[in-house]
């Protein structure tokens, strides 16, 4: 019986209309889930210490 991540990846196929090979559909399946497992981390607000856009500017000094 799929998992609730499978059915989700089936529907997702069904409805780009993209059809797998049967012997690429666990490689498929199993990149499906690392990247649901990456849009997780992504959707973590990043602290503001971390944030590249928070480090100082080098050009800190007035404009000419």
């Amino acid at each position: 019986m799929p998992d609730e991540m499978e059915l989700d990846f089936q529907s997702a196929l069904r409805v780009a209309g993209i059809s797998i090979p049967e012997d690429r559909y666990a490689i498929m399946l199993d990149a499906y889930h690392q990247y649901r497992k990456l849009v997780a981390v992504l959707d973590e607000p990043t602290p503001y210490a971390d944030e590249p856009a928070a480090a100082p500017h080098l050009a800190a000094s007035p404009v000419r």
